[in-house]
């Protein structure tokens, strides 16, 4: 028999906690009566999650996907704090505890870690020659959550059950935050023309408050993972439930007006395609479904919606033309040249940027508009190099996902997840800024799928209930 794993009697004196908690709920009632009262149920909380660490982990996932800019409660130097932070640190101390008293490995290897933990040792050398230390420790410390974060996810998402009800999770908020930018905009109760100059000539759905792409971007990982999950459900309910919920999520990102969502929907569902012939058979039969639907919403009266899509429809050819993106990439090009390849460090651009131009230093659009060129700006050739090989590493992992999925109810998520992953990167050459999220939350699930199939592969799982395309 196996030895009994250590308990948290074995580690920690009961007396002791209880007289630092009662410690605590008596000072909080000094300073104000409801902070015992937050502070009992986190205590609870906590002690129900110990238990139900997947519940942490969608928890988490939740928060983040939730969780906006313009839902910050308020700031700690340049770090905005809202919904997610808490959430985050709350299920980090949680999950925390939880593997030290049940002997789990919170470090688990996964293939792209080791270039994450190199870009992030590069920004780290990079304060050395950053413009403003505040900034650059800000981009040090995003990359730093993002670690911790992600190695939560596939230290916990460790079975198949565990990552289905992660997908559920992120499936079922999505949902809601597209009911809740609707319902906002139909009712008039959400007005962000004033925080999104994107949005002030209507049209643009900013879904609770984000840009409208970034709206876009956090709805669109899911698209392709709802629909393929469909796929393998026997139950009707659950088969035509989660493609209506991938209907409805598509057409939710598409009232944000995005361009480049649009296009990276297109990009990923052209992967899944790719497939089988069953997969082509869905991808055809929902564009189908979302063209009427597009059409109808973009020519009918409905609004500001209407005017979101129509921005789609007969503006492709203008992605360009303002040549914002092309003034914030020839800004990029020279940090690079003017640092000799070596970069201007973690944070910095805005204030580098105003000597390339005073009119994109004044205005909203002062970002580097890509991964690829703001990498170019601030890590230079090695910070390029290591984005690049952290993008081959993802790629190789999901090959090699695809092929331990193969003929099991994993094999059209196996697809669709690096299809998302895909578009995205597509569209990150034009949008998005390194530390983004929930990319990395995405790519984190999908790194979970990939070591439970590596461990089923390896007979340390239970085999996965086959699937037939046919069937």
């Amino acid at each position: 028999m196996s030895a009994p794993l250590p308990t948290f009697r074995s580690r920690l004196p009961w007396w002791f906690v209880l007289a630092g908690l009662q410690f605590a709920l008596l000072a909080g009632f000094v300073v104000d009566w409801r902070i015992p009262l937050l502070l009992a149920g986190t205590v609870v909380a906590g002690v129900f999650l110990l238990d139900r660490p997947a519940w942490a982990v969608c928890l988490l996932l939740a928060a983040r996907l939730l969780s906006t800019g313009t839902t910050s409660f308020f700031s700690i130097g340049k770090m905005q704090i809202g919904l997610f932070e808490p959430v985050l640190l709350f299920t980090l101390v949680a999950l925390g505890l939880r593997a030290v008293f049940s002997g789990q490995r919170l470090w688990v290897n996964f293939p792209w870690r080791p270039y994450h933990l190199a870009l992030l040792g590069w920004n780290v050398v990079g304060l050395a020659w950053c413009t403003r230390a505040s900034d650059g420790i800000k981009d040090v410390v995003g990359l730093g959550v993002i670690l911790a974060t992600s190695s939560v996810i596939v230290s916990f998402l460790d079975r198949w059950e565990r990552i289905t009800a992660a997908l559920w999770t992120w499936i079922g908020a999505c949902v809601l935050i597209g009911i809740l930018a609707l319902a906002g905009s139909a009712l008039g109760l959400d007005d962000y023309a004033s925080q999104w100059q994107a949005s002030e000539g209507g049209g643009r759905e900013t879904g609770l408050g984000q840009q409208p792409n970034w709206y876009a971007m956090n709805l669109g990982f899911v698209v392709h993972a709802a629909a393929a999950w469909a796929l393998v459900q026997r139950r009707a309910v659950l088969r035509w439930g989660l493609l209506a919920a991938t209907a409805f999520i598509g057409f939710s990102m598409m009232t944000s007006g995005s361009r480049g969502g649009a296009y990276s929907v297109v990009i990923g569902a052209g992967i899944v395609a790719l497939g089988q012939p069953t997969f082509r058979k869905w991808v055809l039969g929902l564009g189908a479904f979302g063209g009427v639907a597009f059409a109808l919403a973009a020519f009918g009266e409905l609004g500001d919606i209407g005017r979101g899509l129509n921005r789609i429809a007969q503006n492709v050819d203008v992605l360009f033309a303002r040549d914002i993106r092309g003034m914030n990439w020839a800004a990029c090009v020279g940090m690079f040249s003017e640092t000799n390849g070596l970069g201007i460090g973690p944070g910095g651009y805005i204030d580098h940027l105003q000597r390339y131009s005073d009119w994109l230093y004044q205005s909203v659009y002062r970002y580097p508009h890509g991964i690829f060129w703001g990498q170019l700006a601030h890590g230079g050739v090695v910070g390029v190099l290591l984005y690049g090989g952290l993008v081959v590493a993802v790629a190789r992992m999901s090959l090699q996902t695809l092929r331990a999925a193969r003929g099991t109810v994993a094999e059209p998520l196996a697809w669709a997840m690096p299809a998302s992953l895909a578009g995205y990167f597509a569209w990150s050459f034009v949008e998005f800024n390194l530390d983004d999220k929930p990319a990395w939350e995405w790519l984190a699930l999908a790194t979970a799928l990939h070591l439970v199939l590596e461990r089923v592969k390896a007979g340390e799982l239970p085999p996965l209930p086959s699937w037939s395309p046919r069937a």
